[in-house]
């Protein structure tokens, strides 16, 4: 036997440890169901990642039940425990989650789960603007009408905070003490920086002229945002070029972003793989809508 481990061997040792943690935990418990549903947990943990990581983990675990015995005094609903916890909140208790999905039927709401997720997203961003300042409160406004398209079903949750993000990027990008809301120049300037947030960035503007009677428009420099676009692959393909890596994720990776520089031909991984993809003796050739390209297996750093 180990030293100090008197009779018993290295597991029976952490299983009797992980259970008097259980014995301890279940007295500061006081709904005798959920004081069961604690000890028929810690007796599953000590199954699925064994008795020594079961006992290290046990305590930690044991603040989720106690919330569940004092909140409801009962095993709640997916929803319940989405609304009282959070997205985020769940995510910090994978294994009492799975327990109660595996043993006692509560079915998780992925969709509900991804919506919390975005909510919490846009309250961040909402909280972004500086307390009381006129962005704060143009940013406010501007969810309330969001708000309402998604009540209308007309935008998801996704959609609006994305808006809201680009929103919001853009007063910060104004002033950042919140004070002065975007004129002609900002929106420029915030365009040349992200080109690719034009579209995000339309709603809003268009909101401030029907609110604030602006005249913005969002307008995109297409030769410098074709030059920024260029230099960022250039960068991008210089990068993977002195990668020690180069298996097959990395191939797929390497014709997307070239056949964008040399070919201004957009692909996707998928789309990709429905091509023909031939190896040369000095490089690549991507058969795309019966045109053949051919890209370098290598650049000159």
């Amino acid at each position: 036997m180990p030293a100090g481990r008197g009779d018993a061997c290295e597991p029976c040792y952490w299983t009797r440890t992980c259970r008097k943690r259980i014995t301890i935990g279940q007295a500061g418990i006081t709904t005798k169901a959920l004081s069961e549903a604690f000890g028929e947990f810690g007796e599953w943990l000590i199954r699925i990642t064994g008795p020594h990581k079961a006992a290290l983990k046990i305590n930690h675990f044991f603040s989720f039940f106690l919330e569940l015995d004092q909140a409801w005094s009962r095993i709640p609903s997916y929803s319940e425990l989405l609304h009282h916890f959070g997205a985020e909140g769940l995510r910090r208790v994978r294994l009492p989650m799975r327990w109660l999905h595996e043993e006692q039927g509560v079915e998780p709401d992925h969709q509900a789960k991804r919506i919390d997720s975005e909510k919490r997203r846009i309250q961040a961003c909402l909280s972004s603007m500086p307390f009381a300042s006129l962005s704060d409160q143009v940013l406010q406004a501007y969810w309330l009408q969001l708000e309402t398209r998604i009540e209308a079903g007309k935008t998801s949750h996704t959609s609006a905070r994305l808006a809201l993000r680009a929103a919001a990027a853009l007063l910060l990008a104004t002033d950042r003490e919140g004070q002065r809301l975007p004129q002609q120049g900002d929106v420029d300037n915030y365009l040349h920086a992200v080109p690719g947030q034009a579209a995000s960035v339309t709603g809003f503007t268009n909101f401030l002229n029907r609110q604030h009677a602006t005249t913005l428009a969002p307008r995109v420099d297409v030769k410098r945002a074709r030059k920024r676009r260029k230099e960022t692959l250039a960068r991008t393909l210089m990068t993977m070029a002195r990668c020690a890596d180069q298996g097959e994720a990395w191939r797929e990776a390497w014709i997307v972003a070239a056949m964008e520089y040399f070919h201004d031909t957009k692909l996707t991984q998928k789309m990709l793989r429905q091509q023909t993809v031939e190896r040369t003796t000095d490089g690549i050739q991507v058969v795309v809508g019966g045109v053949t390209y051919w890209l370098p297996l290598d650049i000159e750093c």
